[in-house]
């Protein structure tokens, strides 16, 4: 017998981390101590780039933005943490795995109506190119659509950001399903142009799960 859809979405638990299959990737709800990173990050021209609209925000700015968002049960923010693999300990030593921050995601308008979300990541600036997005997304993909109960997940990007659009094409494989002219109103007084693409639960489970699986060089995960 089938297990039925559930027909709400399962709230989040405090304390939540999430680890990508190689552990070389955490997402954990961000704290505190990540307010001063959060900061720096969406101040980095680089960022804002591609995503001119977002506020430059102070690190108190950051904490009563955190402190806010997390009573939203309509949103959940992940700290981004990539493993030191320079300081791991040797196969016969006990020692502390050490992350540091790489940056942060958003996935925001969750649904219960209707199961679906927008997903979000911004990466900093020195882990961009390291070969971080799909073992981040796919994290945030297996907690989204098996535990969350997500059926939908949507990303919105500049149709700019050709490093974004290729990896949903491309790694993702996710369906391109509207372009918006100029969409999002820049800090310059400009515009930009949006792409919108979507992930459907059946499509991850048919084809996106196996696909970014085999590009990170992982067995599949069933459990």
């Amino acid at each position: 017998m089938t297990a039925s859809k559930p027909t709400a979405l399962t709230p989040t638990p405090e304390g939540l981390v999430l680890f990508s299959p190689d552990f070389r990737v955490k997402l954990a709800l961000p704290t505190a101590q990540d307010d001063e990173p959060i900061a720096a990050l969406r101040s980095d021209p680089s960022v804002r780039k591609h995503m001119p609209f977002l506020p430059v925000l102070t690190k108190e700015d950051v904490a009563l933005q955190r402190e806010q968002r997390a009573q939203d049960p309509s949103i959940l923010d992940v700290a981004i943490f990539v493993r030191d693999d320079e300081t791991l300990p040797e196969d016969d030593e006990v020692g502390e795995i050490k992350y540091h921050f790489a940056g942060v995601s958003g996935v925001f308008g969750m649904s219960e109506e209707h199961l679906a979300c927008e997903a979000g990541i911004i990466i900093s600036p020195a882990f961009q190119g390291k070969s971080l997005t799909t073992p981040i997304f796919y994290t945030l993909f297996k907690y989204l659509f098996e535990t969350k109960g997500i059926h939908r997940v949507i990303f919105e990007t500049s149709a700019a950001n050709n490093a974004m659009i290729g990896w949903l094409e491309k790694a993702a494989r996710a369906r391109l399903e509207g372009e918006r002219r100029q969409a999002w109103r820049s800090a310059d007084e400009g515009w930009v142009d949006v792409k919108s693409f979507a992930i459907l639960e059946v499509e991850w489970k048919g084809r996106v799960k196996a696909a970014l699986e085999n590009k990170m060089g992982v067995k599949p995960i069933t459990w």
